[in-house]
């Protein structure tokens, strides 16, 4: 009876090992969930998720500035690199190299935008990026936000007549 017991033991351990290391493994399934949950591990300070999300030189620069930094650091900056973004629009970009994706990626702040690019490689499990674009910032000629104001006057509301 004991000797049963600790098999059963056993085996619901190593059923639940499997179950933890397949979802600490599993990627995610398009390049933009992949940017996606990126950018909410970093806003919530994620470093793990964050950092497993990367490949190739990216990870390894990452991974240094961690170890230069300190975890709490790195956990921070990543924090504030999501810190007043509005809004975030991903389209996939064209002339991406060879067995790569590219997505360009365009965050909203209230008085800025910042484009970059996104390349992503596909492994057996999911999506990885592989690197991040410098980021391209353009100034709206309105703020995001600004409250848009009918006219005083309903007559100026209307479509000009046609000639």
């Amino acid at each position: 009876m004991k000797q049963r017991i600790i098999q059963v033991s056993l085996v619901v351990a190593l059923v639940a090992a499997v179950v933890v290391l397949r979802e600490r493994d599993q990627l995610y399934d398009t390049p933009e969930a992949t940017i996606s949950a990126f950018f909410e591990a970093a806003g919530k300070g994620e470093d793990k998720l964050y950092l497993r999300l990367t490949t190739g030189e990216l990870k390894r620069e990452l991974l240094q500035l961690r170890k230069q930094q300190g975890m709490a650091t790195f956990r921070e900056e990543m924090r504030r690199s999501t810190t007043g973004v509005k809004g975030r629009a991903m389209t996939r970009g064209r002339n991406a190299p060879n067995g790569l994706i590219a997505v360009d990626v365009e965050h909203v702040f209230v008085d800025r935008n910042e484009e970059q690019r996104f390349l992503l490689s596909e492994t057996g499990s999911g999506w990885l990026i592989q690197s991040i674009g410098q980021a391209d910032v353009s100034r709206p000629l309105i703020p995001y936000g600004t409250p848009v104001m009918p006219p005083a006057d309903p007559e100026e509301a209307k479509a000009p007549e046609p000639e």
